[in-house]
């Protein structure tokens, strides 16, 4: 892998595959939701609708229409720390996909018309995300342990603030957020060397510095109770424990443990709560981390008359995890996160994916052989001791969502 950093900061990864026949090109931008002040709350993901609906040249259907013709697809999402722009193809229309993608980035058109219509699209999109009772209790649990915080808003923004966006509002925050130092353009698979750097300078190039990344506050865990009264077909519940920010040392540890609590069908919520009693059709544990915050969950979705015995269980086996691993869960975890890692680098827009991501957020690519090195060097002492750090924190929270109860009925599975 190739890494060139032009004049205006813009960071370009060149990652060249023997023999394939298809190319990934992205380009991650450092501007999600946390970066949005309260007024600007859904901003990020507006644009990276908007950058879809046309630019200086090419109407929305162009884009469209020209990715097809390059046997392609394009796409983007929205996080809490960035946004990613990126496209599929064959590898002899790398530079082409590319073209479009930089096209959309330097020269969008942001049309007052066409910012009304995806609004309404946005807006049915969030209303969506309401009649979801797993993203209602994980976005209301989000919102409890970070109540100050940006960190703790939902990345689609709320309905007043979408509503009042306007295209200026739009540009203004391209031109504080949309700059290169804060940009990594990834290109993974078959594609010409030559040709991809000179699109590259002559389009995101051009771009003036900014100021750089601003700085992030990094709130503290609040212990909470968060109950939301909704019609669902089923409750569901998400409870949360201080985890690990990124870059923490005790990330790969991280990463057994959540395997062993409930990252897979073998781990211990999914076989006592779904495989022993049949409580929850749903039940599983993951870890989020961000820059200076992270967290632990446990979330689970069941028919309400069953909210006791859920906490309940869940509570059991949180409990019940320090200082009981086994050897054989130990190995198991291990085996099974080493082959999802390398599994996950086998195609080359995951391979475009990784090294992106890594630029953007670690300031440079960990190579894959020190990740499965780092796997290979823990210790069943190693995951033991972080279980005892974490299990053991007595803070938590708790987000319910569906048929709820009065809130001293969840004090005990809350409350240290």
């Amino acid at each position: 892998m190739e890494k060139i950093v032009l004049d205006n900061g813009l960071r370009i990864l060149l990652d060249p595959i023997d023999g394939a026949r298809s190319a990934s090109v992205g380009v991650w931008v450092a501007a999600g939701s946390r970066h949005e002040d309260a007024r600007e709350q859904g901003i990020s993901h507006f644009i990276e609708h908007m950058l879809f609906k046309g630019t200086a040249r090419r109407s929305a259907r162009d884009i469209s229409e020209e990715m097809d013709r390059l046997g392609g697809n394009i796409n983007a999402y929205t996080s809490k720390e960035y946004t990613r722009y990126y496209a599929q193809c064959l590898a002899e229309n790398a530079a082409g996909a590319l073209d479009i993608l930089c096209d959309m980035l330097v020269f969008p058109r942001l049309d007052r018309d066409e910012m009304e219509r995806e609004r309404g699209v946005i807006l049915d999109e969030m209303a969506m995300y309401e009649d979801s009772g797993e993203d209602v209790a994980h976005e209301t649990l989000c919102a409890a342990v970070w109540p100050d915080s940006p960190l703790g808003r939902t990345i689609c923004g709320r309905t007043e603030t979408v509503s009042a966006l306007s295209p200026d509002n739009l540009r203004r925050y391209m031109h504080r957020h949309y700059t290169p130092e804060r940009m990594v353009a990834a290109v993974a698979g078959g594609f010409g060397r030559d040709e991809t750097l000179r699109l590259l300078r002559d389009t995101l190039g051009t771009l003036p510095r900014g100021e750089g990344a601003p700085a992030l506050d990094e709130p503290s865990f609040t212990p909470a109770l968060a109950l939301t009264a909704k019609e669902f077909e089923q409750t569901s519940l998400s409870l949360a424990l201080p985890g690990l920010p990124s870059g923490d040392p005790r990330r790969y540890a991280m990463s057994l443990l959540n395997f062993i609590v409930g990252g897979g069908a073998s781990s211990r919520l999914f076989q006592r709560l779904r495989e022993e009693l049949g409580l929850a059709y749903s039940v599983y544990s993951a870890s989020y981390a961000s820059k200076g915050a992270g967290l632990f969950t446990v979330a689970a979705s069941f028919s309400a008359g069953q909210q006791e015995q859920v906490l309940s269980e869940i509570q059991g086996v949180l409990r019940a995890l320090p200082g009981s691993i086994t050897d054989e869960e130990f190995e198991r975890a291990r085996a099974q996160v080493k082959a999802s890692f390398i599994l996950g680098l086998e195609t080359v827009a995951s391979q475009a994916s990784y090294i992106g991501r890594n630029e953007l957020l670690e300031g440079r690519v960990i190579p894959p052989e020190e990740a499965i090195a780092a796997l290979e060097k823990l210790t069943k002492e190693d995951i033991e001791a972080l279980a005892a750090d974490l299990l053991g924190d007595p803070r938590r929270a708790l987000s319910v969502a569906g048929e709820i109860h009065a809130a001293a009925f969840y004090d005990p599975f809350w409350k240290g």
